[in-house]
């Protein structure tokens, strides 16, 4: 099961926000809490907009409980770390994207206890999703922020010098991450093929993608942080309420499947908005 290389992740996720510490200050991360519009944009569309594109989804197309509990889980809870790897290339807006990604990953701890209490035909309550992610947020989210902005302060010399290792070092991580998981995921595939599942899924992926994008305003940086940062939903926290609330279903493969389609997607959408970044940037000097 795709929770076995969750040491990798961790690992990936406690190197990035190390390293986004050592670019960034108390300050800049405060200051990307202060624009309230832009951060209530982002909580609306988290956390209302694409749960009920997820309540469509599941009535539109004809899907077992099983993957209509996934996805209505997916939609439900935003926030994940592996964001960070394509939101950590930003260069203006680093800071708002470290700062997204953890704001995001704090409210799914409040919407995760509500997102099980409302799935259809619960098999039991557990109190561990919730634990195992508060205990995620502050081991290996938290705690390195904090020690990258410390070490900054300390060493403003050494510390632009370990950037770029620590940048190779979590994208071996999350390349090695992917290899590992390669295996469940062509399985979770497989179990879940057919009643439009798939496609229900990469659906939800783009709209909330395209909500992202159409609430980041004119800044095309801020924009490429919420499409990616929206469009990724928190497939280890869905993966962790299958294990515990949904023994025995086949739950957990949906998560296996959505972070399967979320990465290659988010990729190409890297991709494509840089070059046509840059393009616009030359064209217009």
């Amino acid at each position: 099961m795709l929770i076995r290389p969750l040491p990798l992740l961790n690992f990936f996720v406690a190197v990035v926000m190390f390293s986004i510490g050592l670019r960034t200050s108390g300050g800049e991360l405060l200051n990307t809490l202060r624009d309230r519009a832009l951060l209530t944009r982002s909580l609306v569309a988290n956390c209302i907009l694409i749960p009920v594109v997820g309540f469509l989804l599941v009535h539109i197309f004809p899907l077992n409980l099983d993957a209509s509990i996934g996805i209505l889980l997916l939609a439900a809870i935003p926030g994940t770390p592996i964001a960070l790897q394509f939101t950590r290339m930003a260069k203006t807006r680093l800071a708002f994207a470290a700062a997204m990604t953890f704001v995001l990953s704090l409210v799914s701890i409040a919407l995760t206890p509500l997102a099980i209490e409302a799935m259809p035909q619960m098999r039991q309550g557990s109190a561990w999703p919730v634990l195992i992610l508060i205990a995620h947020i502050a081991l290996y989210m938290a705690l390195p922020l904090c020690a990258g902005l410390w070490a900054a302060q300390r060493a403003p010399k050494t510390a632009p010098r370990l950037v770029l290792p620590l940048d190779l070092l979590a994208t071996v991580a999350f390349l090695f991450l992917m290899w590992e998981t390669r295996l469940v995921r062509r399985q979770a595939f497989n179990a879940i093929r057919g009643g439009g599942t798939v496609l229900a899924m990469l659906l939800l992926l783009l709209l909330s993608m395209l909500i992202g994008w159409l609430i980041g305003g004119p800044e095309p940086e801020t924009r490429r942080i919420l499409a990616t940062s929206t469009g990724m939903r928190s497939v280890i926290v869905v993966l962790y309420i299958a294990r515990y609330c949904f023994p025995g279903t086949n739950v957990f493969m949906v998560p296996i499947v959505y972070l399967s389609l979320m990465v290659p997607t988010n990729l190409l959408f890297y991709l494509a908005s840089t070059g046509w970044y840059k393009l616009r940037h030359t064209e217009g000097m």
